[in-house]
């Protein structure tokens, strides 16, 4: 038979557990309200600020493509047929460029603007405005798209390859490939490729034949493998 639970008079009149507590947090909550407001409140604000400021420089890069991306093409054209344009009108189109990219400075838009401002140094021999313009930019990317990212590093690296700095090209090659990881062998081996050639102008076959070496175990199936085992085969 079940034991029978005894109440006392001073039980019955006690408060009951469950309706002291919740009685205790709507006290607390009274007392407390403006802290919990203003927690939710701020709360609230940091999601607003962080959707909205996506939403704001979502629209600031759609407003940029739409701005810069005719230029870029006739830039883009310009630079394909090299003699066509005159040097007054490219030299037009790089103030038109540079005005933009300032104007929109810190999209994605102005990024592969300040890369064609480079190409067009590049293609008249200004190696060094060329790979200031890419340096400018590269600092401005950060991690921000790796396709840009291997881009501008690959124009660095040709600028200072092109005039005569060896170990700068190499570095900058290197973050190139290292930008595309192993998401994309073919630019990574091209990039790697490129670095192992200017370890060779530099004279340091040890390095370069190192890197071919490593180039054929990443890549295997590369359409370059012929061209680097006669390259390993030249410099061992």
């Amino acid at each position: 038979m079940a034991e029978k639970i005894r109440y006392t008079r001073k039980d019955l009149k006690g408060p009951d557990e469950f309706i002291s507590t919740f009685g205790q947090i709507v006290a607390w909550s009274k007392e407390n309200q403006l802290k919990i407001t203003a927690g939710i409140l701020v709360v609230v604000g940091v999601l607003v600020i962080t959707l909205g400021g996506r939403a704001y420089f979502q629209w600031r890069d759609r407003q940029a493509a739409a701005e810069i991306w005719p230029y870029l093409n006739q830039a883009r054209m310009m630079m394909a047929t090299p003699g066509a344009a005159s040097p007054g009108t490219i030299g037009a189109m790089e103030r038109t460029l540079s005005a933009l990219v300032s104007k929109h400075k810190g999209t994605k838009t102005a990024l592969f603007a300040q890369y064609y401002l480079g190409n067009m140094a590049f293609g008249r021999g200004d190696f060094e405005v060329s790979a200031s313009r890419y340096s400018e930019a590269i600092e401005k990317a950060g991690k921000k798209d790796r396709l840009i990212v291997f881009l501008l590093n690959t124009g660095l690296g040709s600028s200072l390859e092109a005039s005569g700095d060896y170990a700068g090209a190499a570095d900058a090659y290197g973050k190139a490939a290292d930008a595309k990881g192993s998401a994309d062998l073919s630019l990574r081996t091209i990039a790697q490729l490129d670095k192992a050639r200017v370890l060779e102008l530099a004279d340091k076959k040890s390095e370069a034949v190192a890197l071919y070496r490593r180039i054929l175990e990443e890549d295997p199936e590369s359409t370059q493998k012929s061209l680097i085992e006669i390259k390993i085969a030249r410099l061992e």
